[in-house]
């Protein structure tokens, strides 16, 4: 994953830089004695060269020094120091120094030969020399990945790039140690989808499919496993171990350390046990002999194989156990889970064991009611949403056996699940990551990758960072993006393909799929929905035409896959909801145009099932099954749908007329629904234009210079017939985007903006004018033509006296968190959080951080003014530090909060998660009282690196509903 590079391409005559040479034809030399995935490495690697420059693969020579070389003057020497004779003679007669590399943890090196003593008559030779088997083999996979193929070359149909010749530079290379020493996924949550294709291609998860991921995984640098396990489809549902003879034997010969999920213990599936045992026998204190031999089995058949054993116990189906003293259970379970280990292996600590810190049994372990054995690896959790519940504190960072993380790019539970495609964060994901490092969680990282083909992007990502923590930083993740995008698609679309992953990343950061509803985006107010679907729209729209016109036919399949059907699927999804939301608004309005927008809904369902047949039958049903995941229906429950629904679509009758009291001619208004919308009202008769309580329904937002550009209010039919209509205003610098046209039922309805030219405004101008609309040229009835006034306040005002900062529109100050004026201590995340302005946090390490100051403009006088402050959704992470921050009104006092209040149990989750966690942050809202015109500073102080602002508003009783909160106002300097 981007090391250094040791190869170069098609070097033209007389361009050489001195030592390279070829390495096309060159074989592939392994010592027949070394460890079988070093061979098996070797071997794709001979297959990677046929793939690259288009002929046939390298030979691999299992060559043992006493034979005779014959095999061409150049060659790839490949091997371990501890099982390769190669490698050893090649140390022993000086040629090569391995001293850096002694007692590493799967670290290699590569360096150019020539004249190797073991190969006789060869000229010259490149070596990949690995501390341990799986330093060699993921030296040999670096080889692969810079001669041109992907990781995700089956994976995601990536195709090798093609050279004529590739040439090995003489550069001597030896790698670092991986930042985490145990890095893999967990398949989880696997059926229908994942489960549906492995059936249909592999006919069971057995040795064809898993070779497939074990390889996988090592291209990435992994070399930890939770195989698939889910219940059920078909019953009794997936066992590692059992499905296929050849599994455990298989992960062992390729490198892979074998585990088992948090609630699998001692090397066995659930699913063993539900096959030969009824419901409810999964009980410790009814069954604890029973379950006893079912642990020790499991040891027994594990001997020999690299393994981590899952200790502890949970209840049936991954729960909580039912009894009433469940710590002191897991801890009896604990004792016998080592007991028969030491019966084995003669001592207690023999094999490397973990203990799943998961839901529950963080309480046990944060209470003290459990007694871990200090060579056991605590594996701490997020919340299964991307937000680490507990990382290690005090003496627990000391442990022998260290500590790690499980942490979810998908999920099945409360409050909702996600496990269609991509809906991860990274600049979210690379922060929480940090925090765990930092903190010396880096014994194992394990994901939840679900059904692994839609996380290619997000796995690609932790993988990198646990092999290199400092490979990416704060602001390279556009670089990450880029040179993986040059790995899969070379360099002709690099950049294109980069662009859009942001895009689509920065959009993932605002709420995931399955959590988006009909009303999460305000249709009212800032133009929120609109702003959100014109994002998706033109992402869409870029994707398309690249992939259109600038394609290459061999990369099409890759590029469908990886960019085009995750920004369709989104954009599908985020429209089709917010086209609901407009067809429920406008038919309370009783527009025509609410019929218009149910359609769209429907075209937007069968879209989706479109493209989802489109994905599936790409390469000729290759991935047939793999997009089977549900992702409407979800109601009021966490379960993911057995199919796709949805509901609350509304229609008008198009035929009928409305009430001529009412008129056929409708006016809607930003930031208001209507009074009493699309019903019949005491003044109806009244209405030419609208007076006494329907004002407010006709009334825009106060229009000042440093407030929003423009207004806007839509004009539309509410009956059968055709209508002209008309506005006009009574000032010349009051710009109108369209003074006429014709409405046409079934046709869009007109909005108009309106703008004003503030350079022709009088000073201090502050009056409220009324923009006269009015349908012409007809006969609608006996009240005549309808007529309509929109009221709009204009103020014209400046900010008095030299001043920099934000500045009040709208009864509000919203300020960005980066647009601090001082932000010395702090660092700023321009990948995280809701919005493109990223999110500020304190600088690692800081322990007595300065004050962020925010500078904000009021021009009124309020009794009561609020700020408010919208952070990331973060957790506490260590019981004897908890998020803490400061907050100052000019020069009041400081007053000290809690970011996230105690569970109710140690253990739990803190209150407001349930609702927080989908909407991606915690909002804090306090009174700063009496709030004067004139300049404020607002000062604020974070005790937590894990404390992330987003943006800071000062609400003077102008904060209108909505998702995101209101965007940035003016800034003055």
């Amino acid at each position: 994953m981007f090391d250094t590079q040791l190869v170069a391409y098609d070097v033209p005559p007389g361009q050489e830089q001195g030592g390279e040479f070829s390495l096309k034809g060159a074989p592939i030399v392994v010592d027949k004695h070394d460890f079988v995935g070093v061979c098996i490495a070797a071997r794709n690697l001979a297959s990677d060269f046929g793939r690259v420059t288009g002929g046939d693969a390298s030979t691999v020579l299992e060559h043992q020094i006493d034979s005779s070389w014959s095999h061409g003057e150049t060659a790839i020497v490949v091997g371990s120091l501890s099982s390769s004779q190669i490698i050893r003679s090649l140390v022993e007669s000086g040629q090569l120094q391995v001293d850096q590399l002694q007692g590493k943890w799967e670290c290699f090196q590569t360096c150019v030969i020539e004249n190797p003593a073991c190969l006789f008559g060869c000229r010259k030779a490149l070596v990949i020399a690995g501390s341990d088997k799986r330093g060699a083999i993921f030296g040999i996979y670096s080889l692969s990945e810079q001669i041109g193929v992907s990781p995700w070359y089956w994976w995601a149909d990536v195709p090798p790039k093609h050279h004529a010749n590739i040439y090995a530079l003489p550069i001597h290379h030896i790698s670092k140690e991986p930042s985490v020493k145990f890095r893999g996924i967990f398949i989880n949550d696997e059926a229908p989808a994942l489960t549906g294709w492995v059936l249909e291609k592999f006919g069971q998860y057995g040795k064809g499919f898993y070779e497939r991921v074990f390889e996988l995984l090592l291209r990435l640098k992994a070399n930890f496993l939770w195989p698939a396990m889910w219940p059920g489809y078909p019953n009794p549902g997936s066992s590692f171990f059992v499905d296929d003879a050849q599994n455990q034997k298989l992960a062992d010969d390729h490198g892979i350390v074998m585990s088992t999920s948090h609630h699998e213990p001692m090397q066995r599936a659930t699913n063993e046990w539900f096959e030969n045992n009824p419901d409810g026998s999964w009980s410790w204190i009814d069954n604890k002999d029973k379950i006893t031999q079912f642990f020790r089995d499991g040891i027994e058949r594990a001997q020999g194989c690299e393994s981590y054993f899952t200790m502890g116990m949970r209840g049936e189906y991954d729960r909580a156990m039912k009894t009433d003293d469940p710590a002191s259970v897991v801890q009896d379970v604990i004792q016998t889970q080592r007991r028969l280990i030491k019966e084995r292996h003669g001592r207690e600590d023999a094999v490397p064991q973990l203990l799943a810190l998961y839901k529950e049994v963080q309480e046990y372990w944060d209470t003290g009611k459990l007694n871990v054995p200090d060579d056991v690896t605590l594996l701490f959790s997020d919340d299964n949403f991307g937000a680490i519940r507990r990382l290690p504190s005090g003496s627990e960072t000391q442990r022998k056996g260290g500590a790690g993380i499980y942490y979810h790019f998908e999920y099945v539970g409360v409050p909702r699940s996600y496990k269609w495609i991509n809906s991860n964060s990274l600049g979210k994901v690379w922060q929480q990551l940090q925090e765990a490092h930092r903190r010396n969680a880096k014994q194992i990282w394990v994901f939840n990758v679900g059904d692994i083909k839609p996380m290619e992007i997000p796995l690609s990502f932790a993988m990198q960072l646990a092999w290199d923590i400092d490979s990416i930083s704060a602001i390279s993740l556009p670089d990450f993006l880029l040179n993986l995008a040059r790995q899969m698609f070379g360099g002709t679309i690099d950049k294109d393909v980069a662009s859009a992953w942001l895009t689509y990343d920065r959009l993932m950061a605002l709420r995931r799929h399955e959590h988006i509803e009909a009303d999460t985006f305000s249709l009212l107010h800032y133009e929120e929905a609109d702003t959100v679907l014109g994002k998706w729209d033109k992402l869409l729209a870029d994707s398309q035409k690249l992939y259109d016109t600038e394609v290459h036919k061999d990369y099409q399949a890759a590029f469908f896959d990886l960019v085009l059907h995750p920004i369709k699927a989104s954009a599908i999804y985020t429209s089709l909801r917010i086209n609901l939301a407009r067809n429920q608004l406008w038919a309370e309005q009783r527009r025509n145009s609410a019929n218009t927008a149910a359609r769209k809904v429907l075209d937007l369902f069968d879209a989706d099932f479109r493209l989802s047949e489109e994905f599936h039958s790409l390469l000729d049903g290759k991935w047939n099954n793999m997009m089977r995941q549900t992702h409407y229906g979800y109601k009021d429950t966490w379960h993911a749908p057995s199919r796709d629904m949805i509901s609350g679509i509304c229609f008008v009758q198009a035929r009928q007329d409305s009430n001529p009291l009412i008129g056929q001619l409708g006016i809607a208004i930003q930031d208001h629904p209507g009074v009493r919308p699309g019903r019949c009202n005491e003044e109806s008769d009244r209405t030419h234009p609208s007076r006494r309580d329907l004002v407010p329904g006709v009334t825009l937002g106060a229009m000042t210079p440093y407030g929003p550009s423009s207004r806007w209010f839509t004009i539309f039919t509410r009956g059968s017939m055709a209508l002209s209509w008309e506005c006009s205003c009574p000032h010349e610098w009051v710009r109108l985007s369209k003074k006429a046209g014709r409405l046409v039922p079934g046709q869009d309805d007109e909005q108009v903006y309106i703008s004003i030219d503030w350079d022709k405004v009088p000073a201090c101008f502050h009056e409220e004018i009324l923009i006269d609309v009015r349908s012409i040229g007809g006969n609608y009835g006996p009240y005549g033509d309808d007529f309509e006034q929109i009221h709009l306040l204009i103020i014209n005002r400046e900010v008095e006296g030299p001043f920099t900062g934000h500045v009040e529109a709208d009864g509000h100050v919203s300020v960005p968190a980066s647009k601090a004026t001082s932000i010395a201590g702090y660092r700023t995340l321009p990948f995280l959080g809701r919005t493109d302005q990223g999110s500020v946090s304190v600088e690692p390490g800081r322990t007595d951080p300065p004050f962020l100051v925010y500078t904000v403009y009021t021009f009124q006088d309020v009794a009561e003014a609020h700020v408010e402050l919208r952070f990331n959704m973060t957790l506490d992470i260590d019981p004897s530090d908890k998020m803490t921050f400061d907050v100052q009104i000019d020069d009041g006092g400081v007053e000290t909060y809690r970011l996230v209040t105690d569970p109710e149990r140690k253990g739990e989750l803190p209150p407001g998660w349930y609702h927080a966690v989908q909407d991606c942050t915690w909002t804090h809202r306090q009174s700063i009282g009496n709030f004067k015109h004139g300049s404020h500073n607002i000062r604020l102080r974070f005790r937590h690196s894990n404390i992330l602002l987003e943006s800071l508003t000062v609400d003077l009783g102008g904060v209108k509903p909505s998702y995101l909160g209101p965007p940035a106002s003016s800034f003055v300097n």
